[in-house]
């Protein structure tokens, strides 16, 4: 395998101002937001524990419309509630849970429009949303997933290459207006406004997952009297960290699974594990079946949405994933980097905090959404023993 660098080439701007593009400059959009108000942290905001690689929550105050809605919603299900005290046994409902086997997920219809998706996929069911581009080289069909409260989703950036507009097809099939506020072109990612104030998806991060884990993913497809409906895809994850070969995103992580088919697949669409949660969307549509991990959609979009780019910490070294087990196998460190005199040629980093490194692509793309000067600890195999060993990181060239 040719070594593949674990950040992007530090020779030219690339990784700072080239590696994002604006389109818009609201300044609500900018500056500093107040952790507690944001869906991702940086590792400098939290503890490097095992509880930080699994669920991002989410914060912020609500809309007064959404609490509005929120108490009438309270009030019904206070109804609803008393109505099943009073109503004989068999009349309430039963409960369904998922199964482990992913070819055996149930699936449910849900109402109006005849959905089939299965029960624990309804909540990010509700925070998808499909996209349209009109482009130089034709129309578009994308999908997005909101990632923060007032209709900010993320998407990928390639297919908007050539943006002439961009429209927000509604479930009843209107048409609305939606427009890209930052794209970075490192990742792949897009941060794209819509007018609907849609629920936050459910995230996860991907450092539990094995291959093997029961997945699905979620598709919108048009109906024929042209609302949307959401189909889910049962599957199974087939391998983690794997290098994204191609594209923009080249060098990046990717999610690979077999739910990824033929039926109305987008960029975009969302892979879920067996609990409803989104660890993955699509990178790009057709037969591919590779997904950019939760961790740098959210991690990019927080940092588009606080800075409108991306400013990632730099450790300095060059590698390729270390063969049999896995793991960043350091091959070269640069001149002046932050690695040097802590890693050593031949050592293989297999763990930053308590989040396991797969790969050199992993390693590349958890560094990519760390801030610089976050100080971090890496566990490194040297031939047969574990240290940890912590360092620094710095500004990126």
């Amino acid at each position: 395998m040719t070594p593949t660098p674990q950040e992007p080439p530090e020779e030219g701007p690339e990784t700072e101002d080239s590696g994002s593009s604006t389109y818009g400059s609201d300044p609500s959009l900018r500056g500093w937001i107040d952790p507690d108000d944001r869906l991702w942290r940086h590792p400098s905001e939290v503890a490097m524990g095992a509880d930080r690689a699994a669920e991002t929550r989410l914060g912020g105050i609500r809309h007064p419309r959404t609490m509005i809605l929120i108490g009438a919603a309270a009030t019904l299900a206070a109804i609803a509630w008393a109505m099943v005290l009073i109503s004989p046994a068999s009349d309430q409902p039963t409960a369904t849970t998922a199964s482990d086997n992913a070819p055996e997920i149930p699936l449910t219809t849900l109402a109006v429009r005849g959905e089939q998706v299965p029960s624990s996929a309804e909540a990010a069911g509700r925070s998808v949303v499909q996209l349209e581009a009109d482009t130089t080289h034709g129309v578009i069909a994308l999908a997005g997933v909101a990632v923060a409260e007032g209709g900010l989703v993320a998407t990928t950036a390639n297919g908007l290459t050539g943006l002439q507009s961009l429209w927000m097809i509604g479930t009843d099939g209107r048409r609305s207006r939606a427009s890209v506020l930052y794209t970075d072109d490192s990742s792949d990612l897009a941060l794209i406004s819509v007018p609907d104030d849609l629920s936050v998806a459910p995230f996860s991060d991907d450092a539990t997952l094995t291959a093997g884990s029961a997945d699905m993913t979620l598709s919108l497809t048009a109906l024929t009297d042209g609302t949307m409906a959401l189909h889910a895809e049962a599957g199974s994850v087939t391998a983690i960290g794997a290098m994204i070969g191609s594209g923009p995103a080249k060098g990046m992580p990717g999610i690979t699974s077999t739910a990824a088919s033929a039926v109305s697949q987008e960029a975009g669409d969302p892979l879920l594990d067996k609990q409803g949660a989104v660890i993955g969307i699509l990178y790009a549509a057709g037969t591919s079946s590779t997904f950019l991990p939760t961790q740098l959609v959210l991690g990019v979009a927080d940092d588009l949405r606080s800075a409108g780019r991306v400013s990632h910490g730099w450790l300095g070294v060059r590698g390729s994933t270390a063969p049999g087990s896995g793991g960043a196998e350091v091959e070269q460190l640069m001149a002046g980097s932050p690695a040097t005199g802590m890693l050593a040629p031949g050592d293989v980093v297999v763990a930053l905090g308590s989040v396991p490194i797969r790969s050199m692509a992993d390693l590349r793309g958890r560094l990519y959404v760390t801030a610089p000067h976050t100080k971090i600890q890496l566990s490194v195999l040297e031939g047969a023993t574990t240290h940890s060993v912590d360092v620094t990181l710095g500004a990126s060239p």
